[in-house]
């Protein structure tokens, strides 16, 4: 019999879920770009004319404020009104004078507004320049970075959800081992345990296939599921980005390098699966095993970035070896564990292969 007859079988007969399953991916991959420059501008606070009007704010408190805004050929004079909200409904006159320039001490706390006003003549109303304020939009998360939970998601890396990265990276990279890990984790116990539990094994070794070559071809049909899964999930982000003008700053590059970095990681979840379906040769104790395996090198990824003291779960983790944040944040892909986890899972198919070939096969 051909090698990979058994990895086409498995591909034909299961092409119709994993199509679905393709479809989910690449909508979710190429939706969370879409989302993010409206969460973006929810956040950031749009004043009128802000691009005329520039305020360097000083380190420290007690230092000198400095506001600056563009000429206006007609004016007479500059007026320059502060307040604690953009609307300017109590505001206090903080300069009126030729000058395009002020200087003054930073003597508060809260956040302040100015509004600079073009006064053209004496009859007529002052004309608006621009609007500045002393903080800009605020992210959220940055306050959530300071609970090591929450740091322990991002490898300890302090960035901004109000960049096209950090969100990406958080809204979708963080969990989409979820969404991918655990369908592999499905498919791998599912394409061997229900070969056992639907008596199709002495059928399948009554062909001239030996025992090693069938564990050898389930596991190249979940690294070809895999690498679709992955490509899917590349071609989506990427048109995501495309579609919100966005590749200049998260580039198709990073998207690629990022995601194919993860294909050792499913690798080893897959291996993981065919090992528990050929010691348990049930689906549902198989699987069963399989999510707890890929929670816990979840949770154990997470708690290792509580403390230093705790760092060494970190190590024992599959997740430390996928850095996807090394790629899209300092633009590092990290060979040593794309090797380490392709090491592991190939460690783990060898073994189960032994184990299999002692095993008995009940009819």
């Amino acid at each position: 019999m051909m090698f990979g007859r058994v990895a086409f079988m498995e591909l034909r007969t299961g092409w119709k879920g994993l199509l679905i399953f393709g479809l989910l991916v690449v909508v979710i991959s190429a939706g969370i770009p879409l989302i993010f420059p409206t969460y973006r501008n929810s956040l950031i606070e749009e004043l009128e004319g802000a691009s005329k009007v520039h305020l360097e704010l000083p380190n420290e408190q007690g230092d000198m404020i400095i506001l600056s805004w563009e000429t206006v050929e007609p004016a007479t004079s500059y007026m320059v009104l502060e307040d604690n909200r953009p609307s300017m409904v109590t505001p206090n006159i903080r300069y009126l004078g030729n000058e395009t320039s002020i200087a003054f001490e930073k003597d508060f706390e809260e956040k302040r507004y100015y509004a600079v006003m073009a006064v053209l003549d004496q009859t007529s109303d002052p004309v608006l320049i621009g609007i500045a304020a002393t903080e800009k939009g605020v992210d959220p998360f940055q306050e959530l970075l300071k609970n090591p939970a929450y740091a322990g998601l991002t490898g300890g890396r302090n960035f901004s959800m109000l960049e096209v990265k950090g969100f990406v990276a958080l809204e979708y990279y963080s969990w989409s081992w979820m969404l991918t890990g655990l369908f592999i984790a499905y498919l791998s116990v599912s394409l061997i345990a229900s070969d056992f539990e639907n008596k199709r094994m002495d059928v399948m070794f009554s062909a001239p296939i030996s025992r090693r070559r069938y564990i050898l071809e389930k596991f190249t049909a979940m690294n070809l599921i895999a690498l679709f899964i992955v490509l899917v999930q590349i071609a989506g982000l990427i048109w995501g980005l495309a579609s919100i003008n966005a590749l200049n700053e998260f580039s198709a590059n990073a998207v690629l390098l990022s995601l194919i970095g993860s294909l050792p990681f499913l690798m080893v979840i897959a291996a993981v699966g065919i090992t528990t379906a050929v010691l348990f040769q049930k689906v549902r104790t198989g699987m069963g095993i399989t999510f707890a395996f890929v929670f816990a090198e979840f949770f154990l990824y997470t708690f290792g970035g509580f403390s230093k003291s705790l760092e060494w779960m970190k190590t024992i983790s599959i997740f430390k070896y996928w850095d996807y944040f090394s790629v899209i944040i300092d633009d590092l892909f990290k060979v040593g564990d794309f090797l380490i986890l392709t090491v592991m899972a190939i460690v783990l198919v060898i073994t189960v292969i032994r184990v299999f070939q002692k095993k008995d096969i009940p009819t």
